[in-house]
């Protein structure tokens, strides 16, 4: 008997067929991976199968029994969880709280005590570690999407859809969800793996289907499958390799911290005092767990968090000055480049076309517009080209952001940022959600900025793309910069290390 079956499932959006007749036979005790590039129709498939959407057409059958589910609840119902690329919690309540919300066993009366214990025995396992106590809205995105995979596990499903899971784990840590997946496989359940990464999917995987505009292209067993062929499957064509990095004269250094000290939302200090420099010509990795300092960290050098101590320096005309405490459209206004941690909150305005969303840096400036009125014949001729220049998948440049996919939304966001010269960037996560195309463009991007003399601290959890772009790296763990390494002499276990708190 299968443990999931779809048949001919479709879901149409306007203007786009999301999934188109797609079947497919999941068994028990089977590690099942989904890949596709972004718009490919992956997420979709998946919001199907727990509930959130309902098929146009097609059946659903789990364990032998045909379904029809409204709503998440009832997919709960048929042992099925799902962790959300985008993480979808309330977040004016604890972490806690999160978990907590939906569980059976709560009941009327709650047992508060009991559930905390098994929360905390579930993080202590899969070293899944955060604060129970804090509050949604002051999490990193990151660190959202770890406490939906603690409600995913403790829910005990038999289904369990996990949507990009390792973006916000430390190699350590994906090796322990990975552990956690084959037990899961082991006892008879099956894992729906959503993964952009062919690395993984080789790794982990039992079998692998491959979508593509919408469509199924098959299914191969991961011991008949290779990167070359999923890639072909996946676009139907080779894919350019990364170019890698060219030595670069690192010149003058452009950014200076300086014993900088800030808080959290929470009012605690979160950055405890640390020193960095960037150079024109080199890209600074920043290697740590989500929840060490990052988010704030990534705030601070935006101008939308204050310092409470230190000092941001900044080469202006040749002339080193301070920036610490400068508002975002200054920083913008000197030749900052923006990619943030929450696309959503801080990359776009959601209610604003694409188009609109392209153009938020530029909007009064000519051509885009006479400091009075906005110039829409040549904003919707300039939005086409960069549409199709960084392959965003929409049906028209007036689509409005928040439909498209999180991946799209990150190529609206680095298209904007990327496409002209910077003099400092700021890139935070920014191949999270991408597929495999999209994060070698995303990559050569980076390093063509680089290449050209702009300054670029990279913040990252993967630890891969810290090592392949970034000149030297510094570790930061619980606030503090661990240790500065040069990229071509690093041990990546000492890395991996000092990521978790290990001593240097």
């Amino acid at each position: 008997m299968f443990a999931l079956k779809l048949i001919n499932i479709t879901k149409r959006f306007p203007g786009v067929i999301a999934n188109d007749h797609i079947s497919l036979e999941i068994y028990p005790g089977e590690i099942f991976t989904i890949l596709g590039e972004n718009g490919a129709g992956k997420t979709t498939l998946m919001n199907i199968i727990f509930g959130i959407y309902t098929p146009d057409e097609g059946e659903i059958y789990v364990y032998g029994k045909k379904v029809f589910f409204k709503s998440p609840k009832d997919a709960y119902k048929y042992g099925i969880a799902m962790v959300s690329q985008t993480p979808k919690l309330i977040k004016s309540m604890s972490v806690l709280e999160n978990i907590i919300l939906g569980l059976k066993e709560a009941g009327i009366i709650l047992p508060i005590k009991k559930i905390r214990k098994k929360v905390e025995e579930i993080i202590e396992r899969y070293g899944l570690h955060i604060n129970l106590d804090a509050k949604v809205w002051q999490l990193s995105a990151s660190e959202q999407k770890r406490v939906e995979i603690l409600k995913a596990l403790i829910r005990g499903a038999r289904i369990l859809i996990l949507d990009e899971p390792t973006t916000s784990l430390s190699p350590i840590e994906k090796r322990r969800l990975f552990e956690f997946m084959r037990r899961m496989k082991e006892e008879g359940n099956t894992i729906l793996f959503i993964t952009h990464k062919l690395s993984e999917a080789l790794e982990v995987s039992d079998r692998i289907a491959v979508l593509r505009k919408g469509k199924l292209v098959g299914v191969v067993n991961k011991d008949e499958a290779t990167p070359d062929m999923l890639t072909m499957m996946m676009f139907g064509k080779r894919i350019a390799g990364f170019n890698g990095k060219e030595e670069t004269e690192r010149k003058e250094t452009v950014l200076i911290i300086k014993d900088l000290f800030v808080k959290n939302d929470m009012g605690e200090i979160a950055l405890k005092g640390i020193s960095l420099e960037v150079k024109a010509g080199e890209i600074l990795g920043i290697a740590g767990v989500a929840g060490n300092g990052q988010k704030e960290l990534i705030e601070v050098l935006m101008g939308i968090r204050r310092a409470e101590k230190g000092e941001i320096l900044f080469r202006i005309n040749g002339k080193v000055e301070e920036i610490t405490n400068l508002k975002p459209k200054k920083r913008l206004s000197l030749g900052f480049g923006i990619i943030p941690e929450d696309r959503i909150k801080h990359g776009i305005a959601p209610d604003l076309s694409v188009a609109e969303n392209l153009i938020i840096r530029y909007y009064d400036r000519r051509p885009f517009s006479n400091w009075i009125l906005l110039n829409r014949d040549y904003i919707m001729e300039w939005a086409k080209r960069m549409i199709e220049k960084y392959k965003i998948a929409t049906p028209s440049p007036e689509k409005t952001a928040k439909f498209l996919s999180g991946g799209n939304i990150q190529r609206i966001i680095i298209a904007r940022e990327l496409d002209s010269f910077r003099r400092f960037i700021i890139a935070a996560y920014p191949t999270f959600g991408l597929d495999v195309e999209s994060t070698r463009f995303v990559r050569n991007k980076l390093l063509e900025q680089r290449n050209k003399g702009a300054a670029i601290i990279l913040i990252s959890e993967d630890l891969d793309e810290i090592l392949e772009l970034s000149d030297r790296i510094a570790v930061i763990y619980e606030g503090e910069i661990k240790g500065i390494f040069d990229a071509k002499e690093v041990d990546v276990e000492e890395i991996a290390k000092l990521m978790i708190g290990g001593a240097n």
